[in-house]
């Protein structure tokens, strides 16, 4: 039997921090397979580390499958050791998996959507909102922006 990949650090392989991702997931090695554009054989032999050795591109599709970020997939595997201080919550990489799936005229959309409620979050201060916050005889200065209630002029 082939030797599987093991992370130094967990002392996982790969193909068992596949598996249990595709498990919590719900997906059949098939479904997993099909999301990733790889054959089901060849997941299957990843899982069981039978002399696969993904490339990159490979870890990065299965990694977009499984809604995983590829630094996950490369830890499992062994190539990297962990990131201190990630910034990035589960959800966040669920997020860019499907950013990545869109087309290049989908991607544009979700940019553009997401600059607009960006700057439409920082662009009003609710005034009603700021005055229960803080007291009127405080030291601490109201926001500057202009409030929903502001009339144009």
């Amino acid at each position: 039997m082939a030797k599987q990949q093991v992370d130094s650090k967990t002392g996982t392989t790969l193909g068992s921090w596949i598996r249990a991702t595709r498990m919590e997931h719900g997906l059949s090695q098939r479904e997993l397979a099909t999301r990733a554009a790889l054959s089901r054989s060849y997941v299957c032999d990843i899982e069981r580390g039978r002399g696969a050795h993904p490339s990159v591109e490979t870890l990065d599709k299965l990694a977009a499958a499984l809604g995983a970020a590829r630094v996950d997939l490369m830890k499992a595997a062994g190539l990297l050791g962990p990131v201190e201080g990630a910034r990035e919550s589960p959800e966040e990489r669920r997020l860019l998996a499907v950013f990545r799936d869109l087309s290049d005229v989908g991607q544009q959309a979700v940019l553009h959507f997401a600059r607009f409620v960006h700057t439409d979050e920082h662009q009003w201060v609710q005034a009603s909102m700021l005055e229960t916050l803080v007291a009127p005889d405080s030291a601490v200065p109201m926001p500057a922006g202009r409030s929903l209630f502001d009339l144009d002029e």
